[in-house]
């Protein structure tokens, strides 16, 4: 069993470093019919029904953006028969005078009380802009949960996840790089025991994230995720299809939209 493992996991490496380089003669992952302009600003998250119908079934999300082109507000809506009927929950973003992120306020619809802050993210940063940690309060039951994060030459090479419950680091992640700089590999870990639970692979073509294959911890692929993009690279459809018989967790197709 453990030299079957092994050969799974070099197999997985081969991988890793032959089919992570960008392929710039393939357009598989190329959408013709749609153009916006380069870096444009999201504007909406829909859930598709597919691809090729584009049949709307729920808006995951809509963007805002402040004076500054920052986004300020992300609502998440109630959506029947192709209307809005109402906000279900929000976040605002808030940023600190080096104008990096500070914090982002989750809040949800109540019946009784209006909107109930049940989440903050509190972010603090190094001297090079990068992410040290991020706090995430639970106001209504008074938890604190955090994530810490490490570098290697201005890369993230580690996440450690502290649960303010048990008070202990309970999952760490570790992350891969290809000699392009770009992320190939994120394994997931139980701190108790060092044992790999997950393992995502990425794949690029023409400098954008194509797809992405995530393992189990029995290295079985249990879902594929295709990103598709315009000729700006902006993301056009993410299709993510579950593999595992066993599991709950849907397939499902989004469709970004741009202002």
């Amino acid at each position: 069993m453990k030299t079957t493992k092994l050969i799974i996991l070099f197999i997985l490496s081969v991988l890793l470093f032959s089919g992570c380089k960008d392929n710039d003669n393939d357009d598989t992952y190329r959408i013709n019919n749609v153009s916006y302009p380069k870096n444009a600003k999201l504007k909406q998250i829909s859930l598709i029904e597919s691809i090729e119908s584009e049949k709307v079934m729920a808006i995951r999300s809509k963007y805002e953006y402040d004076e500054l082109g920052r986004i300020n507000k992300v609502s998440r809506p109630k959506y029947e028969n192709g209307n809005i009927e109402e906000i279900l929950s929000y976040d605002t973003y808030v940023y600190n005078d080096e104008n990096l992120l500070e914090k982002i306020m989750n809040y949800h619809s109540n019946l009784h009380v209006g909107f109930m802050n049940l989440k903050n993210e509190i972010y603090v940063y190094n001297e090079n802009g990068n992410k040290l940690k991020m706090w995430i309060e639970y106001p209504q039951i008074n938890q604190t949960d955090s994530i810490f994060y490490f570098y290697d030459n201005n890369q993230l090479v580690r996440e450690n996840k502290f649960d303010g419950f048990s008070k202990k680091v309970t999952t760490h992640i570790k992350y891969e790089y290809n000699n392009q700089g770009k992320s190939v590999k994120e394994t997931t870990y139980l701190e108790e025991n060092d044992t790999p639970t997950q393992i995502i692979m990425h794949y690029y073509q023409k400098g954008v994230n194509v797809k992405s294959e995530v393992f189990n911890h029995h290295n079985e692929k249990v879902r594929e995720i295709n990103r598709y993009y315009d000729k700006n690279n902006n993301l056009i459809y993410l299709d993510s299809k579950e593999l595992s018989l066993l599991s709950s967790t849907m397939s499902y197709v989004l469709k970004y939209e741009y202002y």
